[in-house]
């Protein structure tokens, strides 16, 4: 199977396909994490950051991992970016469309969601700012000389 060849309505079709599994097993696997958050007294800020987080990082990690390796860096950074900024975006959405609750004041008042967000803020102002550093082999000699 070459995907070279492939046409753009394949490629939406198999799109469309693998959006519908992630869809279905996205739901599937939130029920999964809540149960287990209740039962293992995790708490469910904690078990959505680890278990949600880990799962669906998975492929945005590969991929940037994959795109590093073989030589494309921008891609690397640029899909992880992209991929919080996404995420971000559809909580935006869901906390629209959901008004049982306040989505943003419900991560607000939780501790460990507050230390989440304060590590997510560093880990992209450290992106944000890698490409304005001197190179580190730069700063390993100048950290030598000194």
């Amino acid at each position: 199977m070459d995907l070279d060849s492939w046409t753009l309505s394949q490629s939406i079709v198999v799109f469309s396909v693998c959006a519908l599994v992630i869809a279905i097993a996205g739901t599937r696997i939130t029920r999964v994490v809540d149960q287990l958050a209740d039962r293992t007294g995790l708490g469910e800020a904690t078990a959505g950051a680890v278990l949600l987080g880990a799962a669906t990082s998975l492929s945005g990690s590969v991929l940037s991992v994959t795109a590093a390796y073989r030589g494309h860096p921008e891609l690397a950074v640029s899909n992880a970016l992209g991929g919080i900024a996404v995420q971000t975006f559809f909580l935006a959405i869901a906390d629209m469309v959901y008004r049982r609750a306040n989505l943003e004041h419900a991560a607000a008042a939780s501790a460990p969601n507050m230390m989440q967000n304060g590590l997510l803020i560093g880990l992209l102002a450290l992106l944000l700012l890698a490409p304005t550093l001197p190179s580190l082999s730069r700063l390993w000699t100048e950290f030598l000389v000194l």
